[in-house]
């Protein structure tokens, strides 16, 4: 396999027979031997027929499966190993391991190699996620992983070394392109995205939003979700942007009056070229939907699209609430949004929206006024809206992508 993976003091490469030596003795250091026994060499013959079995039969990208050897640059001296491989035994994770001899440890080589392997095996691998195991007392490879920015998931007992084993599981998702082998660390990641107000955000992209999302987007399947009726029905579309689930709308409600509030007057802007013969059934609403006055059981329908997963929950709680209040009785209001499958995964997202917004007051970070995603897991959503006064909460479509799942809600009054 010819791969090669450099940072500014590494190299990762795949062993060669030359290895050999290095690959025994590095094994067999204190520390690996009591972590990692299953990686122990006892000769430098073994540790041969362990490369050459490697290099034919492991390597597979596809799956993936990839081991190299760690090599200093300074003096192309082999001071471990790292690797990429599925666990069938442990539930087909695609996981992580490495280690680093006893005597190179300390020098930061695992975290360097550990973020250069990440971002191959998300950029160049086409992975989703990353799993890594550690036994609890391991407290070394633990801070390394907490580094890496994965997130502890739980402890289980696993198969391992021919018997079962106590690991702390530890999981990473691929929320964001890592631009090359060698980066600071999460945070500093996520700190590469400016903030930007919801108002700035869009009135920016509006001239080419609707053609930027048109395929991203299901706004047939959205629009066939509202009841179909031929009554004057009033509904109430919070966070509209340039309105392109307008005309799906009104295929099932045609004789429905929709108030559009939304932040960004680009957006609006648009909303209403695109709709030039309902204008007599649009009211046009420059306000967030997060401190607006919402008019009291004035709606028959409230909906929104795509613009809740920027906001925390005690923030959501508190705009489903003013949402609740805004429908008649037995009113109901639809949702299309994301959610993720996974509470670490929002708890990722949580730790990104932290770092990007540093430095801003609490009040920015917390009401939803900057543009940066916080989805959480159906679960959570749907208690949010139970929490807030609807009745009953209803999954009507959802759609599972990359960490993200498409979801369509109905909560009634």
């Amino acid at each position: 396999m010819d791969i090669r993976i450099e940072t500014s003091r590494l190299i990762l490469r795949p062993f060669t027979e030359s290895d050999a030596a290095a690959a025994s003795y590095n094994s067999k250091q204190p520390s690996v031997a009591h972590y990692m026994p299953e990686m122990v060499k006892e000769t430098e013959e073994a540790a041969l027929g362990w490369i050459r079995h490697v290099n034919k039969e492991l390597f597979d990208v596809g799956k993936p499966c990839v081991l190299f050897a760690i090599v200093r640059k300074a003096d192309e001296r082999c001071m471990g190993c790292i690797f990429i491989n599925r666990k069938g035994e442990w539930g087909n994770v695609v996981e992580m391991g490495y280690y680093i001899a006893d005597e190179y440890q300390g020098n930061g080589y695992a975290t360097e190699a550990g973020k250069a392997m990440i971002w191959w095996a998300f950029e160049k691998a086409g992975q989703d996620e990353l799993s890594v195991f550690a036994k609890p007392e391991n407290e070394a490879s633990r801070r390394v992983i907490e580094k890496l920015g994965f997130i502890y998931s739980d402890t289980r007992l696993l198969p391992h070394n021919g018997e079962d084993c106590a690991f702390d599981c530890f999981r990473l998702y691929h929320i964001d392109d890592i631009t090359s082998p060698e980066w600071d660390d999460m945070r500093s990641l996520y700190r590469l995205y400016r903030p930007e107000s919801m108002g700035t955000f869009f009135n920016t992209r509006a001239g080419g939003y609707n053609s930027a999302v048109s395929n991203n987007y299901d706004y047939q399947k959205f629009g066939a979700c509202f009841p179909k009726t031929d009554e004057a029905v009033r509904i109430l579309n919070v966070g509209c942007g340039t309105g392109i689930e307008l005309d799906y709308i009104w295929g099932q409600c045609p004789n429905a009056h929709i108030t559009c509030v939304d932040v960004s007057r680009g957006m609006l802007d648009v909303l209403l070229k695109t709709h030039p013969d309902r204008h007599d059934c649009i009211t046009i609403v420059k306000a967030s939907y997060t401190d607006w006055d919402y008019p009291q059981k004035a709606f028959d329908i409230v909906t929104s699209h795509a613009m809740m997963h920027h906001l925390f929950p005690e923030e959501k709680t508190g705009v489903y609430r003013k949402i609740l209040g805004a429908i008649k009785q037995g009113g109901a209001y639809i949702e299309g949004g994301f959610i993720v499958g996974d509470a670490l995964l929002a708890e990722q997202y949580r730790r990104r929206h932290e770092a990007i917004t540093e430095g801003l007051t609490e009040k920015e970070k917390a009401s939803g006024e900057y543009h940066v995603d916080v989805p959480l897991t159906l679960d959570v959503q749907i208690q949010l809206l139970q929490n807030a006064g609807f009745a009953s909460v209803e999954v009507l479509a959802d759609e599972t992508m990359l960490q993200y799942c498409r979801v369509i809600l109905e909560a009634k009054k």
